[in-house]
């Protein structure tokens, strides 16, 4: 009878004591310097919203973010990072919709399943930009000429698949332009794909307003539609591809946002989309976000991960109408 109370207080002690591990343990968190990994070259808009949300994340965290670009392979080196890097909270990665579509098409051995989306921070309207010697300037005009000149246009992107082909690919098929009419040119990075437009290796770009501002301010390249509701503030005069004449759905936009490798924990999950949240309210971020005429719009764990199963589903749909996938 002596003996059994005892081991009931020595196993009540025990629970306690392994608690309060786990709650030092959380409470540490993080307890190294934090890897950001990109999929992307630097300079690039998410390479820039990165290096932003990386010096606010610091302040939060107590701890370094270390931002390591990874380009290459259709995101496939970024992955591979994720995917071998600890899955303690201390590796996360860069998030766009782009990887959805890529996940679907050329980077089959992942899925939106393979990694933990953390948080979504923005969602950034496609545009489209004219070189100054294309010889069409607005998208009425590219209308006409393409199909006038089928195969004589080219347009600089992104990955095939990604967000901003596919992009490209509504408003095509809004304008009723035959697949063959414009070649779609991918590129790296978005960045480079501008830069190729600026270099006369192609006639017009989709792009972001950050990216495109500095050119379209100094009349190196002409705005002829953007893929929203309303025009941007920074770009007045550009149209919106509605008021040009295309009834393109402008729903699909661009999203940003932060994952991390499979497995990692809930919480550690939870304290990163918190110090992300946080981050987001600083005057410096908030000042990045309204010069880069970005929309903030912050989804925590689940509610990232919901949305992103939706476009996920819509993703499918249009690569399997655009015959970019089975």
């Amino acid at each position: 009878m002596g003996t059994t109370p005892r081991r009931i207080v020595v196993a009540v002690l025990s629970v306690l004591a392994a608690a309060a591990t786990l709650q030092i343990a959380a409470a540490a968190f993080p307890e190294k310097p934090i890897h950001y990994v990109l999929h992307v070259s630097p300079g690039g808009a998410t390479d820039v919203l990165a290096r932003v949300l990386a010096t606010a994340l610091e302040k939060q965290l107590g701890q370094t973010v270390v931002v390591e670009n990874r380009p290459g392979g259709s995101g496939a080196r970024q992955m591979a990072a994720l995917e071998k890097g600890p899955n303690d909270g201390h590796v996360i990665g860069a998030v766009t919709a782009s990887h959805i579509a890529i996940f679907q098409q050329r980077l089959k051995e992942y899925n939106i399943d393979s990694v933990e989306w953390v948080a979504q921070m923005v969602v950034d309207p496609y545009l489209f930009a004219a070189s100054p010697n294309a010889k069409f300037q607005s998208l009425e005009e590219l209308a006409a000429y393409a199909k006038a000149n089928p195969g004589k246009v080219k347009i600089a992107g992104f990955e095939l698949g990604s967000g901003g082909h596919i992009a490209w690919e509504i408003l095509s098929a809004s304008m009723g332009l035959p697949r063959d009419a414009i070649i779609y040119v991918p590129y790296r990075s978005v960045k480079d794909g501008i830069v190729a437009t600026l270099g006369g290796h192609a006639d017009f770009s989709i792009g972001y307003v950050d990216l495109v501002l500095p050119y379209a301010t100094t009349n190196k390249l002409n705005v002829i539609g953007v893929m929203s509701d309303k025009r941007s503030d920074l770009l007045p005069n550009a149209p919106t591809i509605k008021e040009a004449g295309f009834d393109a759905d402008t729903d699909w936009q661009q999203f940003r946002g932060i994952i991390a490798p499979k497995g990692t924990p809930p919480d550690r999950q939870q304290a990163l989309a918190e110090a992300i949240r946080k981050a987001m309210e600083t005057p410096e971020f908030k000042k990045y976000v309204k010069d880069a005429q970005l929309m903030p719009e912050f989804r925590g764990p689940g509610a990232f991960r919901a949305f992103v199963k939706k476009q996920d589903d819509l993703t499918r749909d249009w690569l399997q109408k655009l015959k970019l996938a089975k």
